[in-house]
């Protein structure tokens, strides 16, 4: 098949045998070895060494009569082989597994997975391309699959703003060549789809890892390191804070739907695609170009349902475990047991004949119908003919502007500007002076997010400019926390720097 035509049709034998834990290792190890940076051609001693070395950094990978215990250390330069500290002790059980490493490298030479190359008399292993591109996969497989948005969407918001400016009169090369950024970008927003996808792909996996758990105890576990430890604490930052993709999402439209239907950087756009090959006139550049700009005007339009699915699975995982806890407590020593046993005190008083007439009085809610004249279906009017008149332009929603206009406000109100955490202090901490944060007094919710930055600032040591220039935030962990009705964190200590003090006096001066 065209799919595997860069593979060895036994190249996933690797995977499917007895030691397909070994193999993968000792591929994973090669990668990084001998593939991965600087250029590097090994010989077939050096990859039977570095095989030797998986087999004796893991020996819980071999079966119970592959088991060689502890193995010497292997040296690939100079004749020896051995250490002669461990030539005694372990000769045998070395000579056995370096045995078998050179029969693990002859399986992944037939396999396809590595290939030997003649220069001169001198043998080197390398890495074909389909094998590589593999291998690269399922490393990045085997390391942290948590997604990163960081400056992405600020980076295809930057590129698209740079192609605005393009027109033809322009003629540097450099102003001009920007234009490829517009590819980019389309490559930059299908990748973060796939980072929505792949969180919410982790998100169904993470509910099934909790619901199949047998016991309370596990599925709390499993809640907690799946969900709050891997995902929510990395990608769930990464979306959520001011990097939201809500924030850029609309400049991000706004521009592509600009570029589009502006003719003079449609043109520039048109001749630098086929000035770089990837159309083969101006006109197919310009469709190719019209064509990345759609792409990336509806993916961002569109992302709304898939934070709507992400926020709907986060809350069904969380109610499952609320739900989990709440009746976990409703076992013999809670709600149950109590109501079970009041139950059966009040039976024996009855059976005693002491409380015939137990009764309580209450009152029944009258009975209203839902039914109503002017919830009648209106009647049927006849259809009216179609008119020809003039087309009307696109209706404006003051209600989704105003959404806008609210959105822009809150996400510019969540994320203070160092200048508002500047005058936060300056509020707080009287000029020439110190003042530890438990003594910080919070009125406002603007105070409240002003502090939590200059607390994630002291924590940190990274603090912007604009505030280290007349203010110096140092963590004091060891000294009592900062508790109020708002937060309990730990304390720091904010005090006026001399760089302040400095310009000061010379302004004075």
């Amino acid at each position: 098949m065209s799919l595997f035509r860069h593979l060895h049709d036994d190249a996933f034998l690797a995977f499917s045998r007895d030691h397909k834990h070994l193999y993968a290792a000792c591929l994973l190890d090669l990668h990084e070895r001998f593939f991965t940076g600087a250029p590097a051609f090994p010989t077939p001693q050096q990859v039977v060494h570095a095989i030797y070395d998986v087999m004796r950094a893991n020996p819980a990978l071999w079966s119970e009569g592959d088991d060689f215990g502890s193995l010497p250390e292997m040296i690939s330069a100079g004749r020896r082989r051995i250490r002669k500290a461990d030539v005694a002790l372990a000769s045998e059980k070395g000579d056995r597994a370096l045995g078998l490493a050179r029969q693990l490298y002859a399986r992944l030479l037939a396999w396809g997975w590595l290939e030997e190359e003649e220069y001169g008399l001198r043998v080197t292993v390398d890495m074909a391309m389909g094998p590589l591109l593999v291998i690269q996969r399922l490393a990045s497989l085997n390391k942290d699959l948590s997604q990163r948005f960081g400056g992405l969407i600020v980076q295809i918001r930057l590129n698209l703003e740079a192609v605005e400016k393009l027109r033809p009169e322009i003629t540097d090369r450099k102003q001009r060549e920007a234009a490829l950024a517009v590819r980019e970008a389309r490559n930059q927003a299908d990748q973060f789809t796939k980072s929505l996808r792949a969180i919410l792909a982790d998100l169904k996996r993470i509910r099934r890892t909790v619901m199949e758990s047998k016991t309370v105890a596990t599925r709390l576990e499993a809640f907690f390191e799946e969900f709050v430890d891997q995902l929510l604490l990395k990608d769930f930052e990464s979306i959520l804070t001011v990097n939201h993709p809500y924030r850029f999402r609309d400049a991000i439209v706004d521009l592509a739907r600009r570029i589009s239907y502006t003719p003079g950087t449609m043109q520039v756009l048109a001749e630098e695609y086929t000035a770089s090959s990837m159309a083969a006139d101006v006109e197919d550049g310009r469709m190719a170009a019209a064509d990345d700009l759609l792409a990336i005007e509806s993916i961002f339009e569109q992302i709304g349902e898939m934070f709507e699915r992400i926020e709907a699975f986060r809350r069904q995982l969380e109610a499952r475990v609320r739900n989990t806890i709440k009746y976990a407590e409703r076992g013999g020593q809670g709600l149950v047991g109590r109501a079970g046993d009041l139950v059966r005190r009040l039976d024996a008083l009855l059976r005693d004949g002491g409380h015939d007439k137990a009764t309580v009085e209450w009152s029944i809610e009258p009975l209203r119908s839902p039914w109503s004249e002017h919830h009648q279906a209106p009647a049927r009017q006849p259809r009216r003919p179609v008119e020809a008149r003039e087309l009307a332009g696109p209706p404006s929603d003051p209600i989704y502007e105003l959404r806008k206009k609210l959105r822009l406000e809150y996400i510019a109100r969540i994320a203070p500007r160092p200048e508002d955490v500047r005058r936060f202090l300056e509020d707080q901490v009287p000029p020439f002076a110190t003042k530890e944060a438990r003594f910080m007094e919070i009125d406002t919710v603007d105070d409240f997010l002003a502090f939590d930055c200059a607390r994630r600032y002291a924590l940190t040591g990274e603090v912007p400019t604009q505030i280290a220039a007349g203010f110096d935030l140092e963590s004091c962990p060891d000294t009592p926390p900062h508790d109020s009705e708002w937060l309990r964190c730990a304390n720091f200590v904010v005090k006026r720097s001399g760089a302040l003090r400095n310009a000061r006096a010379a302004h004075a001066e």
